[in-house]
This record gives structure tokens, C-alpha cells and sequence, in this order.
């Protein structure tokens, strides 16, 4: 989401984490430190930058030696979670197979981190742009 709509929907659902009684710990990576919960100026900063990067698995230790910043996909921020302990954590939509998958081969780190750290993940489904199929077919067989 472009800024300011990303600030204000992730102290939307800071909120009603907060208003069902756990504890949001947004996590983000602010010049190549993992932050697991973010402060309102740490949101701000990522909300507002124009060179944050997209940090999946991959990406993590780039983006770490570098000293960069970004916010973490599902699979980055099931690692980051999972070494501060925290045993479950909620987001949108997880990524999956691509259209036209079967011969591109794009799937998303999304589901084979799924297979490999021991998190549970809370999400309202596969992003619609997905082959939903496939990537259903993907998770049957982790």
C-alpha cells in the first residue's frame, strides 16, 4: 500500500490486536536490524521510505550485511517470530504459485517456510492474484 494508507492500516490492526487482548509485535527490519515490535516512529520511518525492500528468506541476510531496510514478507517474518519466540502471528494473505506457475516455477517462499519453521500462521487465505489452485495444491503436499 502506498503511504500514508500503509501507516494507518497497520495501526489499524495494531489496535485491534490490542483491543482483543494480545500484544502486536510488528516486525520490520530498520537499517539492518530485525525489530520485532515496532515503535510508532519505526512504522513511520518504513511507511515513509522509499527504499524499503520487500525481505523474504532469501533476503534476510543481504539486507542485514548491507545495513538496509525493509518489511518482511510471511516467510521473513515466520523466522524473525520464531526466534523471538512468538508462537503465532496473524497477516492478510500468504504468497503462493504464480499464474502460470507449472512453467515459470515462481512460488513464493511463503509456502515451503511453512513447511520448515514450527509457527502457526493466521491469514484470511492466498492472495487473490495467485493461482489459488495450485497453490492449494502445493500446501496439500508439504
Amino acid at each position: 500500500m502506498p503511504y500514508p494508507h500503509n501507516l494507518s492500516t497497520a495501526k489499524e490492526v495494531e489496535a485491534i490486536v490490542r483491543a482483543e487482548g494480545a500484544i502486536p509485535a510488528t516486525i520490520g527490519i530498520l537499517e539492518g536490524s530485525i525489530h520485532v515490535g515496532l515503535s510508532s516512529d519505526e512504522l513511520d520511518f518504513l511507511a515513509q521510505s522509499k527504499m524499503a525492500l520487500k525481505v523474504s528468506r532469501r533476503d534476510l541476510p543481504y539486507v542485514i550485511s548491507k545495513g538496509l531496510s525493509g518489511g518482511t514478507t510471511v516467510s521473513g517474518t515466520m523466522i524473525a517470530a520464531h526466534k523471538a519466540g512468538i508462537p503465532v502471528f496473524v497477516t492478510g494473505g500468504i504468497g503462493g504459485v504464480h499464474r502460470d506457475g507449472e512453467n515459470s516455477l515462481d512460488v513464493s517462499a511463503d509456502l515451503t517456510e511453512l513447511g520448515r519453521t514450527p509457527i502457526a500462521v493466521v491469514s484470511a487465505g492466498v492472495k487473490s492474484i495467485l493461482d489459488i489452485g495450485r497453490t492449494l495444491e502445493f500446501l496439500v503436499r508439504l
